[in-house]
């Protein structure tokens, strides 16, 4: 459901919010992908640079607010990035997610009954 790119940001919307750098990022994605997420974020508004640190750096970064006023809406508005209903929820997925599985879960199962609906006569 939730993008790779997308993952990736709430990851290190979460290292921002605990003070700390994810090294596992570093190994796991480029250091481009990582700096592009964060400027996304720092343009809308998520993030903010800390005066007289380095751009770039994870730990440079500050929420504009706190985490619990940040939405998924907000970070997939930053991102440019979307939802992926072309499939079920896995069981991965809720066990990855928990109680917010639940949530993308119904909505996934919706938009994916209303696709079903809208025929290519309709389009």
């Amino acid at each position: 459901m939730l993008t790779i790119q997308t993952q990736v940001a709430i990851t290190i919307l979460h290292s921002i919010a605990t003070s700390h750098e994810s090294h596992s990022l570093g190994r796991l994605f480029s250091t481009n992908i990582v700096s592009e997420l964060l400027e996304q974020l720092e343009m809308g508004k998520i993030i903010r640079l800390i005066p007289g640190k380095e751009k770039g750096k994870i730990t440079s970064y500050e929420l504009t607010r706190p985490s619990v006023n940040i939405s998924l809406l907000d970070i997939l508005e930053a991102t440019g990035e979307h939802l992926n209903c072309t499939h079920p929820a896995t069981e991965d997925f809720y066990l990855r997610y928990g109680n917010t599985a639940k949530k993308l879960g119904v909505v996934n199962h919706m938009t994916r009954l209303y696709l079903e609906e809208i025929k290519l006569n309709d389009l």
